[in-house]
């Protein structure tokens, strides 16, 4: 019986050590502590942040509330990169190149003291006055479609714009079958006195109307934009969107659509994760790729990605 011993410990080893393997893994390990950077490091980023966006608060106690919305900002974009080792794509995205199973990345920018909900607020909002689409048109599936397409090779965009607080993602509406250049009416990204004698009379384009894409038909989307960029409305609201810096995007966003973007082209690469829309924002060139989004492209959602498939349309002359 003693002889025996031995053995009956090293079983009971054993089973202890095998118990605790199917343990581990049916229980994977807590996540990491939250992110979050000593207060000192954060407030010297704030100032310099404050210097290079020129920043002006009213108070000391209006600074201080925008610093704590600031750090909140830093930390959960800190918290990102660390829950996303490695598959995050920082500026410098190749539009065209191999970015498979890549995601979007986040940085700070100039929304840093402003919570979601308020960049939501104040820099969304539709505004579809005297936007009278077509019922939408269906393009023959035969019709020319590239692997690839970017207008902004071509010259048919213009320089990324910032909107600032004013609603006016919506692209200028034609006045009396015609619309006025940039170069005769530049942007100036505030709701001023409107130059009607140019609106009505300085036509430098003619344009009849709007069609429409047939909606949440992606494939009927990729076509017209290979026509012509396309007005699309997207969910831009959410912390990732709101600091994002690069890749492909692929949400979280939802179809609830608040915001308009122009799809400039689109890509679809050898791998299924390749495939993205070319998106052009209003929130200057220092947000995104230098202005831009490159949105997932024949996504499952019917609706694509953000809702970008909802409601696309464009003018014809």
């Amino acid at each position: 019986m003693a002889s025996s011993t031995p053995y009956l410990v090293l079983l009971l080893c054993l089973t202890t050590f095998l118990q605790a393997l199917l343990t581990a893994a049916n229980y994977p390990p807590p996540p990491p502590p939250p992110f979050e950077l000593p207060e000192s490091e954060v407030r010297e980023r704030f100032s310099k942040w404050v210097v290079k966006y020129s920043k002006h608060y009213s108070c000391q106690q209006e600074e201080e509330m925008r610093f704590q919305v600031f750090k909140n900002n830093t930390n959960a974009i800190g918290q990102f990169d660390q829950q996303n080792p490695g598959t995050v794509i920082g500026r410098g995205f190749q539009p065209g190149g191999s970015q498979t199973n890549s995601r979007g990345g986040v940085r700070m920018n100039r929304f840093g003291d402003l919570s979601p909900t308020e960049v939501l607020q104040q820099f969304t909002g539709l505004n579809t006055t005297s936007l009278n689409a077509t019922s939408p048109t269906y393009l023959p599936y035969h019709s020319f479609k590239p692997c690839c397409v970017d207008w902004r090779s071509s010259g048919a965009v213009t320089g990324v714009k910032n909107q600032g607080t004013c609603d006016s993602a919506m692209a200028l509406v034609a006045a009396r079958g015609g619309i006025t250049s940039e170069e005769r009416y530049p942007y100036a990204g505030f709701q001023g006195k409107c130059d009607v004698d140019k609106l009505l009379f300085d036509h430098q384009a003619s344009v009849k109307g709007f069609k429409a894409v047939p909606p949440n038909n992606e494939a009927q989307l990729a076509i017209a934009v290979a026509m012509q960029p396309v007005t699309a409305y997207i969910d831009a609201s959410g912390f990732e969107f709101q600091f994002y810096s690069g890749g492909i995007y692929r949400g979280p966003c939802s179809a609830n659509v608040n915001h308009a973007v122009t799809i400039v082209g689109y890509c679809e690469g050898p791998a299924e994760g390749d495939k993205y829309w070319i998106a052009k924002n209003s929130w200057s060139n220092d947000w995104g790729e230098q202005g831009y989004v490159y949105l997932a492209k024949d996504v499952p959602s019917s609706t694509g990605t953000c809702g970008l498939a909802t409601s696309p349309f464009y003018p014809t002359a």
